[in-house]
């Protein structure tokens, strides 16, 4: 089990590491609608206070921290890590040109090595962003007591950013299958955080529709590029990219193209911690 556990973060990370450069700059990130959605449902899920330290855990090239430094007026310390030294690269870059090392601090590690940490000062906010389904059923379990006792004892929440498991993008059949079978239920994410001490758990699905700014030719170098796990080599080989590339064209030859997206925003906080 530990050699699986281990294997796979090695893919992982370098997938990530490979797809950084392209990440940041493909144009699904850089649609200025969808960023805005994904932004503001994200941000007012945190209820964020001056003074919060947030955790910003599978950050990537780190467009939400920075986001939210400057929509707080950096009057909160960040601490930002992902499994992938280049993204952490771009992000480490940007925080330098910004001049905002004194409110972002970074690691590179994946989360359930970040959730062992004690030298870290205890946060009032933990971001959980679109990585969580990636670990299994124990990591997450090993996860989620470490970031129990590292949740500040006053004021603390935790925050699952995820994808429902449902039928949400155009994929061809055997593309929709590795992508549905990566996601665990809504149920298996609230049964893991009780084991874990978590309570007032919450969530809500939030729905987005393009403005038409993210086309189909964006969609589509988006899984060549292969930027998600979903289309990692250890997932599709060039075949299968090719496959659903070629379902993609036929489907929409005669058929409008509409990008949509929804997500999942689950929140909790520390049981132990809650005042009567």
């Amino acid at each position: 089990m530990a050699s699986d556990s281990n294997q796979r973060s090695i893919e992982l990370t370098q997938h990530f590491t490979n797809v950084a450069s392209n990440y940041r700059s493909d144009s699904l990130f850089q649609s200025p609608s969808y960023q805005q959605w994904l932004h503001e449902i994200t941000f007012n899920a945190l209820d964020l206070k001056p003074n919060h330290t947030v955790v910003d855990l599978g950050c990537g090239p780190g467009q939400d921290s920075l986001w939210l430094s400057n929509k707080m007026n950096k009057e909160i310390n960040l601490i930002a890590s992902d499994i992938s030294s280049g993204m952490m690269k771009i992000l480490d870059d940007e925080i330098h040109k910004r001049n905002l090392s004194s409110i972002i601090k970074t690691y590179c590690m994946d989360a359930v090595t970040f959730s062992q940490q004690k030298q870290l000062p205890p946060f009032h906010r933990l971001l959980l962003k679109q990585f969580i389904h990636l670990l299994s059923h124990e990591e997450r379990l090993l996860a989620f007591r470490g970031f129990y006792e590292q949740l500040d004892s006053n004021d603390n929440k935790l925050l699952i950013i995820g994808r429902p498991p449902k039928e949400i993008f155009p994929f061809d059949k055997r593309t929709q299958e590795i992508f549905l079978s990566s996601i665990p239920s809504t149920e298996t994410y609230i049964q893991e955080l009780e084991m874990c001490g978590f309570a007032n758990i919450q969530y809500d699905v939030y729905r987005y529709t393009s403005d038409g700014s993210i086309t189909l030719e964006h969609w589509i170098n988006f899984i060549q590029n292969r930027l998600w796990s979903t289309f990692s080599p250890e997932h599709m080989t060039d075949e299968q990219i090719t496959d659903c590339i070629s379902y993609l064209k036929d489907k929409y030859k005669n058929e409008k193209f509409q990008f949509q997206d929804e997500m999942l925003i689950l929140h909790c906080t520390a049981k132990k911690f809650i005042t009567q």
